[in-house]
């Protein structure tokens, strides 16, 4: 520990309000990464009381310490690192003897922990009242009441971090008796691991392998225990000693009945109870909470159907018609800017492929991707997180585990799908909430299936401009295509690859609360649409400017010997049984930086100018060109097709693997492909122009 500066550990149970604790703490003073290795978003901030800076690691949330998921192996592992100088462990208060399970775990790991008993407000709302002075007792370890939504009880909460980490404030946390059987065995497991010249944790090792934990039952076959906080220079075991130490592991776990795993757990939560018990009694009479009633209404078997369509239309209503006025400023801005800049350049004498590529290239084309995208990125997930905040969406998971348990799949996959809506690249990020690893790949590679604000926002344009009065129709119908799609990928994926692997999960239902506004908006701003918006358009401006050049070389050719319309040449006969000409494939494979530039690049394709700039006259054009199939199918195609560069990269960032990686290029071509060829021949039949 550094003079005047602790390092805290936050851990807790999902929707405890770890999360409000920190960004309360921490304001302005944060920042958001990765975990080293990992795709576990990892958050750190400062703040100060007194002269102590305390720099606050907020882990992810998680409801066990067992390795079962990347989640609890992040929480574990730092924990277990000694960088921290002390844990928070932030508790539900209205949910104590179910939080109480991770407590008692996280006192097994280390015994400089304060508890923060959150969500006071609601224990007092429901008539409960909780003896905070026996809850320490019992634990032993500083537990201080909070209500963050309040600030209430944080300085109370930074004063017992720098006493338990400063040593002032003694602890001395409790142990749960796992009964006679277990707790001999854990004795005589403590006797061999010191045997082999380990002298810490050694009641917690001999726990985790007679619950036959993955992590530490790997880490004694590799030889390599730094899991259990020991360099491998620490040890003087050799691999065969290790090896008899997992024998003799088994063997105890076999004999004991019941199961070795089972009965700690259960003893466990027995500790918990008797815990919860001694300190939480109720006041008044047992009232039906507000959770309580709008959940007969909101997961109901029949009503919560209803409701949530109504909510998706809605919100994607909001999303569209809110996005039109600043997508229009905008793009009047950029068009400014582009004149302005061609002004100057050509008062300056610049040569024309300078200003054609600046101008027309790299500000048109970026500006496009800006307008088009961010209006409705921001509105969008605007509403998604507020509806988060509030409670709302784990229900939609929780309502559609039934529909996603029939593809092989489970709830949260749904909460990914929502994402993918806003941007693909989101939803990808998201996946990080499914525990299991098959779900959590497919969810991946599904993904680019989903519509997201870059193809609908410009897709758009194209369906109003084709369809007119049924537009409204046309564009529900790709959003039945789009999702119809995800379900029947997944089925196959799950059917093809993971035949044997179950699917399921565990998702808490959290109280309905007020939105916090501030946490909302920053959530939004900052790390979903700033993260976004800053590498599409990383993508899109060399992307732009790259079309322009193509369309332009050689100088004073004919639009048929540029690289643009001898590519549109090569592709026609490609797309003739989908409907497609090779005008429209070569617009489809520029538009793969980013999907929002397609009206652009069809501009280019189709040789109408030699500028990107004047989308309303190539919408003119193709709407006297493309029939009304025509241009069903090619929107088919590009909804669908292949997902942008950025969403690609999303998908190898996340897999770490280039198979899923290719996978999640395969799954929505063959889509596409198989979807737009019936969509074509079968109109050709029916005699639809």
């Amino acid at each position: 520990m550094n003079e005047k500066r602790i390092v805290v550990a936050m851990a807790g149970n999902p929707n405890v309000g770890k999360s409000a604790i920190f960004n309360a703490l921490t304001g302005s003073r944060q920042h958001v990464g990765n975990w080293p290795g990992k795709t576990i978003e990892r958050a750190e901030g400062i703040f100060y009381h007194g002269d102590w800076e305390i720099h606050l690691v907020d882990l992810p949330g998680t409801y066990s310490l067992a390795a079962q998921s990347p989640e609890e192996v992040v929480a574990r592992d730092y924990i277990l690192s000694g960088e921290p100088d002390v844990v928070m462990n932030v508790v539900d208060a209205t949910s104590l003897e179910r939080n109480l399970n991770l407590t008692l775990q996280i006192l097994e790991l280390t015994d400089r922990v304060v508890v923060a008993l959150n969500l006071m407000d609601e224990v007092r709302r429901r008539g409960w009242e909780i003896d905070v002075k026996a809850l320490e007792t019992d634990l032993g370890v500083p537990v201080v009441p909070t209500v963050a939504t309040e600030d209430e009880g944080f300085p109370q909460l930074a004063a017992a971090l720098v006493e338990v980490a400063e040593g002032r404030r003694q602890t001395h946390p409790a142990s749960v008796d796992y009964g006679l059987t277990v707790e001999g065995h854990v004795q005589s497991m403590k006797a061999d691991l010191a045997s082999l010249g380990i002298d810490g944790r050694r009641r917690w090792i001999a726990l985790r392998l007679l619950e036959d934990d993955p992590e530490i039952v790997e880490a004694f076959k590799a030889g390599n225990l730094s899991s259990c906080c020991l360099k491998k220079d620490d040890l003087s075991a050799s691999p065969q000693a290790l090896q008899a130490v997992l024998r003799r592991a088994a063997r105890l776990r076999e004999s004991t009945r019941p199961d070795a795993r089972v009965e700690i757990v259960r003893r466990r939560y027995e500790f918990a109870d008797e815990v919860f018990r001694r300190a939480v009694r109720r006041l008044r009479p047992v009232k039906e909470s507000p959770t309580e009633r709008l959940d007969r209404i909101f997961i109901h078997r029949i009503w919560s159907w209803p409701i949530m369509l109504a909510m998706l239309i809605a919100v994607l209503w909001i999303t569209i018609q809110g996005a039109n006025v600043p997508s229009n400023m905008l793009s009047t801005a950029f068009g400014w800017l582009a004149d302005v800049t061609r002004d100057f350049l050509v008062r300056l004498h610049a040569p024309w492929w300078v200003v054609g590529s600046l101008v027309d290239g790299l500000i048109v084309g970026t500006g496009t991707v800006i307008a088009v995208m961010l209006p409705p990125m921001t509105i969008f997930f605007t509403a998604f997180n507020l509806l988060e905040d509030i409670g709302f969406i784990p229900r939609v998971a929780f309502n559609l585990d039934r529909l996603m348990q029939a593809v092989g799949s489970q709830g949260k996959h749904t909460l990914v799908a929502m994402m993918s809506f806003g941007c693909n690249v989101t939803g990808i990020l998201t996946c990080r909430i499914i525990e299991n690893a098959k779900d959590r790949v497919v969810a991946i590679v599904t993904s680019p299936l989903i519509l997201c604000n870059g193809r609908f926002g410009a897709g758009l344009a194209l369906i109003i401009l084709f369809f007119g009065k049924r537009a409204l129709v046309v564009t529900l119908a790709y959003l039945v295509i789009s999702v119809g799609a995800m379900l029947l990928a997944t089925w196959v994926l799950n059917r093809v690859f993971f035949r044997q692997e179950p699917s399921g999960f565990v998702m808490e239902l959290p109280p309905y609360r007020k939105p916090n506004w501030g946490q909302v908006i920053w959530h939004t701003l900052i790390q979903q649409v700033g993260h976004t918006m800053g590498r599409a358009v990383m993508i899109a401006a060399p992307a732009t400017l790259l079309i322009w050049l193509l369309g332009n070389l050689p100088p004073g050719a004919p639009f048929e010997r540029t690289a643009v319309g001898r590519l549109v040449g090569a592709l026609a006969p490609l797309g003739r049984p989908f409907g497609l000409s090779g005008e429209m494939l070569a617009a489809l494979l520029f538009a793969l930086p980013a999907k929002e530039i397609v009206v652009p690049s069809l501009a280019m394709t189709y040789g109408l100018q030699a500028t990107l700039a004047d989308s309303e006259a190539v919408l003119g054009y193709l709407g006297h060109t493309w029939t009304p199939l025509v241009a069903f199918s090619f929107l088919t195609f590009y909804m669908l097709y292949l997902p942008c560069l950025v969403t690609v990269w999303a998908m190898w960032r996340e897999t770490r693997n280039p198979k899923w990686t290719l996978m999640g290029l395969v799954v929505p071509l063959v889509t596409a492909s198989v979807i737009t060829f019936l969509v074509y021949q079968g109109g050709r039949l029916l005699a639809f122009s």
